[in-house]
């Protein structure tokens, strides 16, 4: 299975693209980021320029499109402290909807966290004691300590990299002043934060975010003059993290842009967050800080995988893309899979039986499985008009691997699957193209049945057979037990097939295999017991069910 992850954070959006590959496990199969900075300029007046959410959308709509390309089974996308604090985050959210077909999740800030907390233990080892985990965003900075086993503390402070710049630092370079105030207001904010923190007593430092990536390799390039060979795992000291500070603190933005690792878009925000990072750090009495490439994204991913374990091995199993991505909308809307296999079985083998009284051809065959699976995935959202429901989640469920006009063709079989029948007064199926209005009465007619024979969810019908007589059609019902339900629910259903095939349907009940011969009753048993235990030398007078001495008279009689 393939998810995609999207993290629209306050500086960049970015996106993993991962394929689970066992329980609670995934790999990376490609990655995506651009600097698009929704936040910029909202921390003043608390909403979201309207050049930034165009900037981001069109990003994510790219981000989307890329996925699919992928095609992906799952999209994940979140929304974090920029979205989540200004006034018109309601605004982006429709904006995203129309340019890029999803709805990021606005997540809280205690959310953030433990899928942070989630991304670096999926990457890294965690210790058996208390480690600090470090994510220094555009807009906060999450502050999160945990163990191996568990989450134990998730704190935040509005001191992303990019608010503090646009609060405070003004000139290019800064001032001394700008740089003692954003000492201050560093220390001031980290104060709550690093107590918390100080008593939960974390013996390490992980580093999780694109501000912390930076800085390692620019440390670990001034003083090697080589790039990191891998970032997962590498060390920054504090000792280097504070040479860079000092450096930092002096150089203009171009300057800074020229050091190695650095893009002119990092460039005017990588002081502060290098200042947020020391200051975090020496609070906790920490000297180095291990890197971890996963962060939120993975954390996404690492959640998904971990409660959808069931789902993602149903679905590895299938390696036809059209089944997979009808079974996983069927998943996602808690649809009753076990109704809706039996359903289509019989569905599809009602197709076959009436090969040469309908005019369809072969693909119609899965137009109607797809369908079988799918009828009642509208039934999430209520019961009542869940053919309705089931159709406009079909249409707008990103199936993947089909043309818009099977989807149509699809989403019209389950719309009348149930007492509606197809009219043209209905606006959905007088859109149908005439061969579609057909394959959609036909399939229509045939699922109705078949839903009708498993009217109790309890897949009693074995199996059907069709007859075709002087009188009309006949549907023949192998059973397991007691089915009167599902035969008198069917035979409710017909009308459509009797209008189409031009002929009387009836369905009959029949017993897949002979009777077997009754048991004996209670009192017959607890005699022949008693007999059994009765303690006599001789054996006991055998007791013959009446049942079977006839069977066996009448075998003799014949022999």
């Amino acid at each position: 299975m393939l998810i995609a992850a999207i993290d629209i954070g306050t500086n960049s959006i970015h996106m993993v693209i991962a394929r689970a590959a066992g329980p609670g496990a995934f790999e990376v199969v490609d990655r995506e980021r651009e600097v698009v900075q929704i936040g910029r300029g909202s921390f003043g007046k608390g909403r979201l320029r309207a050049e930034a959410i165009q900037r981001t959308v069109e990003a994510l709509a790219r981000f989307v499109q890329l996925a699919r390309r992928h095609q992906v089974d799952k999209i994940l996308c979140t929304a974090t402290a920029a979205v989540r604090e200004a006034r018109n985050g309601g605004d982006f959210l429709t904006a995203a909807r129309a340019v890029a077909g999803l709805t990021p999740r606005v997540i809280p800030a205690e959310e953030e966290g433990r899928l942070i907390y989630l991304g670096v233990k999926s990457a890294l080892r965690l210790p058996a004691r208390p480690s600090l985990i470090v994510d220094i965003g555009g807009g906060s900075v999450q502050l999160v300590v945990g163990t191996r086993a568990e989450l134990k503390y998730a704190g935040s402070a509005p001191l992303g990299a990019l608010r503090l710049t646009e609060r405070l630092l003004k000139t290019d370079p800064p001032t001394r002043r700008e740089l003692a105030r954003l000492s201050r207001t560093v220390r001031k904010g980290l104060r709550p934060e690093i107590k918390a923190i100080a008593a939960l007593k974390p013996r390490r430092a992980y580093g999780s975010s694109g501000s912390i990536h930076a800085l390692a390799h620019l440390a670990h390039a001034l003083e090697t003059g080589k790039p990191v060979r891998q970032i997962n795992g590498h060390v920054l000291r504090v000792e280097a993290l504070g040479r860079v500070v000092r450096r930092l603190r002096k150089m203009t933005e171009a300057e800074i842009q020229r050091l190695p690792g650095i893009d002119a878009r990092r460039a005017e925000i990588i002081l502060p967050g290098a200042v947020v990072l020391a200051e975090v750090l020496e609070g906790a009495g920490l000297d180095r800080i291990t890197i971890s490439d996963f962060g939120v994204r993975e954390g996404l991913v690492t959640d998904y995988v971990a409660s959808h374990a069931h789902e993602i091995s149903r679905l590895d199993s299938v390696d036809d893309l059209r089944l997979r991505s009808v079974l996983h909308l069927a998943t996602r809307f808690e649809s009753d899979i076990k109704h809706a296999e039996h359903v289509a079985r019989l569905a599809l083998k009602l197709f076959d039986e009436l090969d040469g009284i309908h005019p369809l051809a072969a693909g119609d065959r899965e137009t109607l499985r797809y369908a079988a699976l799918l009828h009642d995935v509208g039934a999430s959202i209520g019961y009542d008009d869940h053919p309705e429901h089931s159709h406009y989640i079909i249409r707008h469920g990103n199936l993947r691997g089909f043309q818009a006009g099977e989807i149509d063709r699809i989403a019209g079989v389950a719309r009348f699957h149930s007492k509606s029948r197809p009219r043209k007064s209905d606006r959905r199926y007088r859109e149908l193209d005439k061969p579609g209005r057909r394959v959609v009465r036909w399939l229509a007619a045939m699922l109705r049945i078949a839903e009708g024979l498993d009217r109790s969810h309890y897949q009693l019908v074995k199996d059907l057979v069709v007859r075709r007589g002087r009188n009309g059609l006949t549907i023949a019902v192998s059973y397991r037990r007691d089915a009167q339900l599902e035969l008198w629910a069917a035979a409710r259903r017909t009308d459509l097939l009797e209008q189409l095939a031009g002929m009387p349907v009836r369905i009959i009940l029949q017993r897949a295999a002979a009777k077997s011969a009754r048991r004996p009753s209670l009192e017959r048993r607890r005699t022949v017991a008693r007999a059994a235990a009765r303690p006599t030398g001789r054996a006991p007078k055998r007791t013959v069910p009446r049942l079977v001495v006839r069977a066996a008279t009448r075998k003799g009689a014949a022999a």
